[in-house]
């Protein structure tokens, strides 16, 4: 019984700590896109292609489906995270000139 406890927790860590890994990659993704800086949002795409060569020239990958699709996808999910917290910073900046505006045209009908 202790055991099996003991594997359990061991387990239910291992899951937290990917969903930690998972949340923290796309948090970081989103933030480079937010504030605009394009190195930055290269730094995951370019790294998990570097991992992705290195697993293949050590023969950890193999050429079943998802070792050939994941290459292709993975950098480019991390693209469209990036583009996600770009157009939400656009977003936020159309909202605010809009604002000012709205509030500019405001004041000039009561100086009228």
């Amino acid at each position: 019984m202790g055991n099996l406890l003991e594997l359990l927790l061991e387990l239910l860590l291992e899951l937290l700590l990917e969903l930690l890994l998972v949340v923290a990659i796309i948090a970081f993704q989103t933030f480079c896109g937010y504030i605009g800086n394009k190195y930055l949002g290269m730094v995951l795409p370019l790294t998990f292609i570097g991992f992705v060569l290195f697993f293949l020239s050590q023969g950890a990958l193999g050429f079943n489906f998802k070792d050939i699709i994941m290459p292709f996808f993975g950098p480019l999910i991390l693209a469209f995270i990036y583009d996600g917290g770009k157009q939400t910073r656009k977003k936020k900046i159309k909202k605010e000139l809009d604002k000012m505006k709205a509030k500019d045209i405001t004041q000039n009908k009561k100086d009228i």
